[in-house]
């Protein structure tokens, strides 16, 4: 079982006890064992693992201390491991390795952004008494701040079609549901509305919520929300989206990979799960 804490710090790799859970990342892979079945240990990586690499307290793993860090660009994959991209630990057996992916990547891309004062340029360090950054000089604090996203699957036709849509960033020829950030001000509902209107030109009713999702890359929160078709021609809008379409359980055509919250509400929708 992963647990957070309420507190924060730093500390050498070479310092932390050999039972500790070690979340190591390259780019959006996470370093786990051949089969995917768990995250190593620090004494698993002694002697590969600079003793002096600073590690960042996320929590503790079945009662270990749980560390998170980012792989330096000389690094040889210890025997038995593998890199394993982050997504898919979202669909692990174990969802507890999921969430300990989600915490120390977030962490990371934290503590990266806050090594200095952005309103007096000094050094910053840890809260001792809470989870978070404070500056020593001008007592400045920054606490981990997560970015609300919505996705949305818009039905017609009662339900037999839903509208999918190619992003230019995509580098596969997937399509997936239509999402966006909430925008200040916003209500979850409203930020769903106008995402779709901006980027399809469609208008929609009856806005329900279906469930949510940690998306650490680097600091999202990904709320799942299904919307019913009202009016408009869906067409792409805003340059992001390259294709768009109304699709039938029978003739999908690529959609995300497992992981994500927009290929769970596709297979749950469609029963394909």
């Amino acid at each position: 079982m992963f647990t957070i804490n309420p507190t924060h710090r730093e500390q050498s790799f070479g310092t932390l006890a050999p039972n500790s859970t070690i979340v190591f990342f390259n780019g959006k892979s996470a370093l786990m064992t051949a089969d995917g079945s768990r995250l190593p240990t620090s004494a698993e990586l002694a002697g590969v693992l600079d003793a002096g690499t600073t590690m960042m307290f996320a929590g503790t793993m079945d009662g270990a201390e749980c560390w998170g860090a980012r792989m330096p660009q000389e690094f040889v994959l210890p025997q038995g491991f593998e890199l394993i991209e982050s997504r898919l630990a979202f669909v692990h057996p174990n969802p507890d390795i999921g969430y300990a992916i989600s915490r120390c990547r977030e962490f990371i891309s934290w503590r990266n952004g806050h090594r200095l004062c952005g309103a007096c340029g000094a050094k910053t360090s840890f809260a001792t008494n809470d989870l978070a950054i404070v500056c020593p000089a001008c007592g400045m604090m920054y606490y981990p701040q997560i970015a609300p996203a919505v996705i949305t699957m818009i039905t017609r036709n009662n339900g037999k079609e839903i509208l999918l849509a190619h992003n230019k960033r995509f580098t596969t020829p997937s399509f997936s549901l239509i999402a966006g950030f909430v925008e200040s001000g916003e209500s979850l509902e409203q930020a769903v509305a106008r995402e779709i209107l901006e980027e399809t030109g469609v208008t929609v009713k009856n806005i329900r919520y279906l469930s949510s999702q940690p998306w650490p890359f680097p600091n999202s929160l990904m709320l799942g929300f299904m919307a019913e078709y009202d009016s408009g021609e869906a067409y792409p809008q805003d340059g992001e989206l390259s294709e768009m379409g109304w699709y039938s359980k029978e003739n999908l055509p690529m959609i995300p990979s497992r992981g994500s919250i927009a290929r769970k509400i596709i297979d749950e929708y469609f029963g394909l799960a």
